[in-house]
């Protein structure tokens, strides 16, 4: 087996792995979209207090990461998966002694 096809594999696993990730927090969104919609819609009402505005900020917060960390995720999924050149370069980047990197 070559190296460029070991970083291929690498790479590979690593995404399967991203992929992974993904899927758990795919899991969580509806856990997290409902408390976000039950302050949205208490905001407008009578009741509306300070308790209900940072709850709503709160989970809104939480959401918006989550679903930047599931956009990131599904990036790197599709980048480690295609194993471009840019990440064969930096897996096999010369060694810090000096000495260049064998390609088999």
């Amino acid at each position: 087996m070559s190296t460029k096809e070991a970083v291929t594999i690498v790479c590979r696993a690593l995404a399967i792995y991203f992929l992974a990730w993904l899927l758990y927090d795919l899991t969580y969104l509806p856990s997290a979209v409902h408390p976000f919609l039950h302050y949205q819609a208490r905001l407008g009402s009578l009741s509306d207090s300070a308790y209900n505005a940072y709850m709503y900020s709160s989970y809104r917060l939480s959401l918006s990461f989550l679903v930047l960390r599931m956009l990131v995720l599904f990036f790197a999924v599709q980048w480690f998966y295609r194993a471009g050149p840019r990440l064969h370069v930096y897996f096999l980047a010369p060694s810090e002694a000096g000495e260049p990197a064998r390609a088999n």
